[in-house]
């Protein structure tokens, strides 16, 4: 089956530890799912830049998309540009590659982002939230609400969180898509899990 994983936190040369996690997690999937990464890069309005991946990544076949962002003031409508920056390139993904789930990391913009164009673009996504993105989301009330109500869309949500169940489980979220994952190969196996076809 074919996963695509689209996240700004995934490492290239220039950053070869950003999101080393996230490649960590893909390359221990990688003999279940035949993979590939759009990882996303935030920038100002008017800018942008080259990046190449690590070499230890080249199997993951990453392309870099630059989204337009802007930092703090933007935090309302930043999820809605990255959806419509990365339209196109998912378009064209899938017109030649067709994935059968989409994996994420990083609540806001990212995950936001992707819940506007699962819809049109039919696919199940599964979010990884680690405690760090959470303190950082949940203590402002205008980045909660945002985020409760896209991540609805979700089949399912692997977090190191322990305040991040009690939030959405509030919000209606279904606890049983809710994964709790301490190590690096529990979240793997909780992300494998969530991203399979459900029967029906």
């Amino acid at each position: 089956m074919r996963l695509l994983f689209v996240s700004n936190l995934f490492p290239d040369a220039q950053e070869p530890s950003r999101g080393i996690e996230n490649a960590d997690i893909l390359h221990t999937l990688a003999d279940r799912w035949e993979i590939r990464v759009l990882a996303v890069r935030p920038v100002l309005l008017w800018s942008g830049r080259d990046w190449h991946p690590r070499a230890a990544d080249v199997n993951l076949r990453p392309v870099f998309q630059s989204v337009p962002s802007l930092p703090w003031i933007g935090r309302r409508w930043n999820h809605g540009w990255y959806a419509r920056g990365l339209r196109k390139r998912l378009g064209a993904i899938r017109r030649d590659w067709h994935f059968d789930a989409v994996l994420t990391a990083w609540l806001h913009p990212d995950a936001c982002a992707l819940s506007l164009l699962r819809d049109e673009f039919q696919f199940r996504f599964v979010v990884i939230a680690p405690d760090s993105d959470t303190r950082h989301f949940l203590k402002a009330s205008a980045y909660r609400k945002i985020i409760t109500s896209h991540l609805s869309r979700a089949s399912g949500i692997v977090t190191s969180s322990s305040e991040l169940p009690a939030v959405l489980s509030k919000s209606g979220f279904r606890k049983d898509r809710i994964h709790p994952a301490a190590t690096l190969e529990m979240t793997a196996e909780a992300c494998h899990r969530l991203l399979l076809p459900t029967v029906h």
